[in-house]
């Protein structure tokens, strides 16, 4: 395994920072042990959170086939999280090397803590990270949220989503896949409680951060890549939320020992935000297959 660092060019790094250099044991009392930041695919009659960890490997094990990455040479994961779709990946589905960009020193030490020398970690932006044609599979789960800020006019916006698909076109080899995972806003009706609570995003846990509507990501991935699938999986992250807001509340103590009271009643805002935003159908959760053209 090997780390690179770099120096991140962009302005969402203070923001990701910000959320993600929280201390790594207070996520995994959060996230459990399969340390992944996204919807799990639970199965009828399975537990909430017993089934939490289960949930979380059956959506890799998905995401991999669906990427058809078993086997390959090498696969990229654009905002990699914790390490586990990659760490996964090459111990159980035949991956040889896997590439990892990040905004978070806190997340690169867990991935080096695992101990498995086909992940390169690299503290990197996505949009600074030059590697043509190196990949046969590339993945962003739930990471594209924080790469477009929201100050941008809709014009730019989708430029700046343009420039995101070009650089995971270049990156990938001939007919390689790219699976993105990814919340979209839909147009509804802003009551005070929502846009109360969308400051609060905004402001306090995710400045800047920009929610794409999907026709900016369609019209952005035009010519470059072709749709395989479009699956609307927001049930799935907010089950996620739910499951993560009933393991802090089980070890509460702990996690303000780890941290603060002021960090941890942030973290019980956004996650029931999330989770009843996704509810209501304010939000969706998007699993987008593409394919590379050209």
């Amino acid at each position: 395994m090997s780390t690179i660092a770099s120096r991140p060019a962009e302005p969402e790094v203070d923001a990701v920072r910000h959320h993600y250099e929280v201390g790594n044991e207070f996520y995994r009392l959060i996230l459990g042990a399969s340390m992944m930041y996204s919807g799990g695919y639970w199965e009828p009659g399975e537990e909430l959170v017993g089934a939490l960890d289960t949930a979380q490997e059956r959506k890799l094990d998905a995401f991999v086939r669906h990427a058809r990455a078993e086997g390959a040479e090498h696969i990229l994961d654009i905002g990699c999280g914790w390490g586990t779709l990659m760490d996964r990946a090459t111990r159980l589905h035949g991956v040889k090397r896997a590439t990892g960009l990040t905004l978070s020193r806190t997340q690169r030490e867990w991935i080096e803590g695992l101990r498995n020398p086909a992940l390169t970690t690299r503290v990197e932006s996505w949009s600074e990270h030059e590697n043509p044609g190196a990949y046969q599979a590339a993945f962003c789960v739930n990471a594209l949220e924080h790469f477009v800020s929201s100050s941008l006019p809709p014009r730019e916006r989708t430029k700046r989503y343009r420039f995101f698909f070009q650089q995971v076109h270049r990156a990938l080899a001939e007919n390689g896949r790219f699976v993105l995972h990814t919340m979209t806003a839909e147009a509804q009706p802003m009551t005070r409680e929502i846009l109360a609570d969308l400051k609060f995003l905004q402001r306090s846990e995710f400045e800047g951060m920009h929610i794409p509507h999907l026709h900016e990501l369609a019209a952005a991935a035009e010519g470059l890549f072709e749709f395989v699938e479009v699956v609307n999986e927001r049930e799935s992250f907010a089950r996620a939320c739910r499951a993560w807001l009933e393991l802090l509340a089980a070890d509460r103590p702990r996690a303000v020992e780890l941290e603060s009271e002021e960090v941890v009643a942030r973290f019980e805002r956004y996650l029931d935000i999330f989770a009843y935003t996704l509810e209501d159908r304010f939000f969706n959760n998007f699993r987008v297959v593409l394919e590379r053209k050209g």
